[in-house]
């Protein structure tokens, strides 16, 4: 489940690599349904996986360049933290945002390299609570057991952004809020961040998977 679970939220890596700050978010896309939007995305990214020209390291760097702009991760920081946010000093949140980020890219940035002659089909979607929208697709692989992977976005500023992974039916952000939880309630803000200092100096290492 583990491996699972890593593979699938590696594929957009739009939680795990977009900047700390949401300012580019308002030049995001304009237009596209939810559907276009995510199918779009993802097939980009699929490409950039692909490309058998390009190393580990500088699949990495496209991406970042690619979805820079498609995701909106303080509000994500904000979703995992849940109540617990306001524990966290100005100085805390500012850490947070440092190394949740760097946990995210060094724990499942190193999974992209397993992807191969996959595609993303658009199975459909629905609207959520606060304007949020969920597009459902199926991760296509040659060698079958195809993967269902929904994407949570949300408008801002009048453009989609991507905030949530969701793989076979596990959430990241409740994932990771369950997690961060139990770390938060042996320690609270600092304990937490002694933690993602140490799984990041280590290269990573998966959080327990919660299944929903």
């Amino acid at each position: 489940m583990k491996a699972l679970f890593a593979l699938v939220i590696a594929l957009p890596l739009a939680l795990a690599l977009a900047p700390a700050g949401a300012a580019s978010v308002a030049r995001a896309e304009t237009g596209p349904s939810p559907e276009q939007f995510v199918e779009k995305t993802a097939n980009e990214v699929l490409e950039v996986l692909g490309d058998k020209s390009l190393d580990h390291d500088k699949k990495i760097a496209r991406l970042e360049a690619m979805l820079d702009q498609r995701s909106d991760f303080e509000t994500v920081t904000k979703l995992v933290l849940g109540a617990s946010y306001r524990q966290f000093s100005d100085s805390q949140r500012s850490e947070f945002l440092k190394v949740f980020r760097e946990y995210l890219s060094v724990t499942y940035g190193k999974q992209i390299d397993k992807y191969a002659d996959q595609r993303i089909v658009v199975t459909g979607g629905r609207p959520e609570a606060r304007g949020d929208y969920t597009v459902q697709t199926k991760l296509v692989r040659k060698s079958g057991g195809d993967l269902v992977v929904d994407y949570r976005l949300r408008q801002k500023d009048g453009h989609w952004v991507l905030l949530d992974v969701i793989g076979e039916g596990i959430s990241l952000i409740a994932n990771l809020r369950s997690q961060f939880q139990e770390i938060l309630g042996r320690g609270g803000p600092d304990r937490l961040l002694q933690v993602l200092r140490e799984k990041n100096a280590a290269g990573g290492d998966p959080l327990p998977i919660q299944p929903s």
